[in-house]
C-alpha cells in the first residue's frame, strides 16, 4: 500500500467531507510549515479560519498553503482503550463513526490520535499528526516513518493498515 504518491485531489470536496457538517470535529485543518510542523496549534499562522468561515477566502488560502510548504487535513479522530484482549478504537470520520478491535501486540493503545492526509502541490501522503515532545509543536508524519513513536506509526500496525483503507475512501479526486 502506497503511504505516498501523485494525484490529483479536490481539496475542497476533501475538506468538505472529512468534516461534512460535523461542528465538532477536531482541527480539522493546518498549514504546514518546511519542517511538517503545526504553526496553528500555538496559534502563528499568518492566517487563522474556523469550522464557520470554509468560504472562498478559506480554500483560496489552502491553494496558497498547498503550493507553500503544504497543508494537513485531518480525516479521522481517533480514540483507544486496552481491553482485556487487546484494544478496542473509535474513529470518528465526517459524520461516521467506526470501531476496529484488535487482539494484536503491534498496536500501541492511545488515548487520541488523529489521522490524515498532507498535500504538497500533487503529492498526497497519508500520515498522523506526532507530538513534537513537551512544549514542542506537533508535526505532521507519514506511516513508516522514523519520526516520533515507530510502534505507532508502522506498516505492519493493523490499526494503521485500517486507517489507510478508511482515508482512500475519504479522498476525493478531481475528475
Amino acid at each position: 500500500m502506497n503511504v505516498s504518491r501523485k494525484i490529483n485531489i479536490n481539496v475542497p470536496k476533501t475538506v468538505e467531507k472529512a468534516v461534512n457538517g460535523n461542528e465538532d470535529f477536531h482541527f480539522y485543518v493546518d498549514e504546514l510549515t518546511s519542517n511538517d510542523c503545526m504553526p496553528t496549534y500555538v496559534g502563528r499562522a499568518d492566517e487563522k479560519y474556523t469550522f464557520e468561515s470554509m468560504d472562498d477566502a478559506f480554500f483560496e488560502f489552502l491553494e496558497r498553503k498547498i503550493h507553500e510548504n503544504g497543508i494537513y487535513i485531518r480525516m479521522i479522530h481517533a480514540t483507544g482503550e486496552s481491553a482485556s484482549e487487546g484494544a478496542v478504537f473509535t474513529l470518528e470520520c465526517g459524520n461516521m463513526t467506526k470501531t476496529f478491535k484488535t487482539s494484536s501486540s503491534e498496536v500501541l493503545v492511545f488515548e487520541f490520535a488523529d489521522f490524515g492526509i498532507k498535500v504538497l502541490n500533487d503529492d498526497v501522503t497519508l500520515g498522523t499528526t506526532v507530538d513534537g515532545g513537551c512544549h514542542h509543536t506537533p508535526f505532521f508524519a507519514e506511516f513508516g516513518s522514523d519520526r516520533g513513536n515507530r510502534e505507532f506509526l508502522s506498516l505492519d500496525n493493523p490499526l494503521n493498515k485500517f486507517v489507510m483503507d478508511l482515508l482512500l475512501e475519504m479522498i476525493v479526486l478531481d475528475e
